[in-house]
């Protein structure tokens, strides 16, 4: 499955009215704009030769630049050439450009097919499985301890293994090179290094990247979570705490709050952590 979050998917549907001239953009120029903030203040998505850090964007600019054209250019095409399901999510948007969704389901050939998996449980089972998301060490832990089956009765016996890798943070438009899709590159060559039979993914703007690159290149399933993910492994993040507060019981473990990026509490209310 793959899977974009709701910055992606809103600013995806608007690429592609932008693409193909399909409605006036002042109909949704105001909420694109606010995205584009979003986009490049807490998705991870960055590009050093755009100023600004934290919602302080000129979106129209920034629009019209090379790397945010070629990003979801690249996300348009994977989405059109992936055979597997597809899971997107949209932020409220004004209904005058309600009307183009279906013919862009069309044009990504949108499929909302059941997958071969019930849950995140059966994918994981008899398999080595890769995590990619910056909490995995935890998620390795909570497995190779034991606590996993204590918290979770249904996640399978027979697991393999669980191999953890860090996908690193890029918030505030900052990373380690000079845009996202150079650290998606770089990503890419290490994962193709490791030893796995399926991946679990959870990065942000570079999920959709790697599912993506994981799934046609080197032909292993993959599975997209969003934010949850951590509840699965046992993880308290403040998002546990504000909706699932009643499943945590003594084998869930805090992050470390050398764990946690700087400035974290300006995503979102540090809610991943």
């Amino acid at each position: 499955m793959i899977r974009l979050g709701f910055t992606e998917s809103t600013l995806l549907f608007y690429y592609y009215l932008n693409k193909f001239n399909l409605v006036d953009n002042e109909t949704y120029k105001d909420c694109q704009n606010n995205l584009v903030n979003w986009l490049y203040s807490t998705s991870g998505f960055y590009d050093k030769t755009v100023k600004g850090s934290y919602f302080d964007f000129d979106t129209e600019d920034n629009k019209n630049t090379c790397l945010y054209n070629k990003y979801f250019e690249k996300v348009l095409r994977n989405l059109k050439n992936v055979n597997c399901k597809i899971e997107l999510n949209f932020h409220q948007m004004n209904e005058k450009v309600l009307p183009f969704k279906e013919n862009f389901f069309k044009y990504i050939n949108y499929r909302d097919k059941q997958s071969k998996y019930s849950d995140i449980f059966s994918f994981m089972a008899n398999k080595k499985v890769l995590i990619i998301n910056n909490l995995s060490p935890l998620m390795k832990q909570q497995f190779e301890s034991g606590n996993i089956h204590k918290i979770c009765p249904e996640f399978p016996e027979n697991v393999k293994s669980i191999l953890s890798f860090e996908n690193g943070y890029s918030f505030f438009n900052n990373g380690p090179h000079e845009n996202i899709l150079q650290t998606y590159r770089s990503l890419k060559r290490k994962i193709q290094k490791l030893n796995f039979d399926c991946v679990i993914v959870s990065a942000g703007a570079y999920s959709s990247l790697l599912a993506y690159h994981i799934s046609q290149k080197l032909n292993k399933d993959v599975f997209c979570c969003g934010g949850s993910l951590p509840d699965y492994f046992g993880i308290i993040t403040k998002r546990t705490q504000l909706f699932n507060n009643n499943k945590i019981n003594e084998y869930w473990i805090k992050v470390p709050e050398e764990m946690k990026p700087e400035g974290y509490m300006k995503i979102e209310d540090g809610c991943y952590w």
